[in-house]
């Protein structure tokens, strides 16, 4: 393990907009606009023992976010963790998608932090920068202390609510509260393997969308994502991931021609399994504890990565198998 801890002097902040940098528009009723703000300004009442540097890479709304500006910000992040004047990085976020990012970052750089033995830390907010209780500066805050805190494991997190979230554990719960990340207490994910997956060139990313199963669920919609090249499909399923009978012939007449099927759960919590025990979509893997926006996230990156490897590649089923942490690949 490379330590330039006892050289590396500045923080690296990554301005990207989001509610932490938004401003009430005047109508009332809590209304607001995000990425109004600009990250300097954010940074002007906190206090720290270590120099700050900072980087507009964008000032969106998270809900905004897209594939070119994940691979901005991926790529920022790898040329941070490994500049040895960098003591750690800090990314000011939307919450809406504040999970995808944390995921993609932990994927393509979460090996890399730690054996650099530096941190990568994503935060928030659930109420504008002009709120009289905006959580923004505490979040901020803390988020720049946890970079300093020897005691702290390096790698990807995020705080949010004032809690210290591993990356891969996050996802937004709750519409509204605080604490709408709140972590859940019974289970806490590990990546296998030891490398990290490539970061997807811009406009090089596997086209990936998500269907929901429900009452009444209607195939056609599968078949017109076939037609028109989309590469994968992540299903949030019922329950643990079960899918409605007219919508399972679709996707297995999907998988049968190459598509990538992946089954998560439109519940939120708990984990879903690689095997339905009524026997539908047998080849489609589960996606464990990642809800369906991240499953389709992680199913990107193994999608792109098992075309990107030359050299003794692994298939997509066996990269995103190592990502759930599911009992073993195929």
């Amino acid at each position: 393990m490379t330590n330039f801890s006892n050289t590396a002097s500045t923080i690296l902040i990554l301005g990207t907009g989001g509610t932490i940098a938004g401003l009430a528009n005047g109508t009332g009723e809590g209304a607001y606009l995000a990425g109004q703000v600009p990250v300097a300004r954010l940074l002007n009442s906190i206090k720290s023992k270590f120099p700050l540097k900072n980087i507009q890479l964008c000032n969106i709304d998270s809900c905004d976010m897209t594939e070119e500006l994940l691979t901005e910000i991926g790529n920022q992040v790898i040329v941070g963790i490994k500049d040895p004047s960098i003591l750690g990085l800090v990314i000011t976020h939307g919450t809406d998608t504040l999970e995808e990012t944390a995921l993609f970052l932990e994927l393509t750089s979460g090996h890399l932090a730690k054996n650099i033995n530096k941190k990568v830390v994503l935060t928030g907010a659930m109420l504008p920068s002009d709120h009289p209780n905006a959580d923004g500066p505490l979040n901020l805050s803390q988020a720049i202390h946890l970079l300093g805190d020897p005691t702290a494991t390096s790698g990807i997190w995020a705080v949010m609510g004032a809690k210290r979230i591993p990356a891969i554990d996050l996802a937004k719960r709750h519409t509204s509260k605080l604490d709408a990340f709140a972590p859940e207490d019974t289970f806490h994910l590990t990546r296998n393997g030891s490398e990290d997956l490539p970061v997807p060139p811009k406009n090089h990313w596997p086209w990936v969308e998500i269907v929901t199963s429900h009452a009444g669920a209607k195939p056609e919609m599968v078949a017109y994502m076939h037609s028109i090249g989309v590469e994968g499909i992540v299903l949030a399923g019922t329950g643990g991931g079960t899918v409605h009978k007219d919508l399972a012939g679709a996707l297995e007449a999907y998988m049968k021609d190459g598509g990538a099927v992946v089954r998560s759960s439109r519940i939120g919590q708990g984990s879903v399994s690689d095997q339905l025990a009524n026997g539908r979509l047998a080849k489609a893997l589960g996606a464990g504890y990642f809800n369906p926006a991240k499953a389709r996230l992680a199913l990107q990156l193994a999608l792109y990565a098992s075309q990107a490897s030359r050299a003794n590649p692994l298939s997509w089923q066996d990269i995103f198998a190592k990502i759930v942490n599911l009992p073993k690949t195929r």
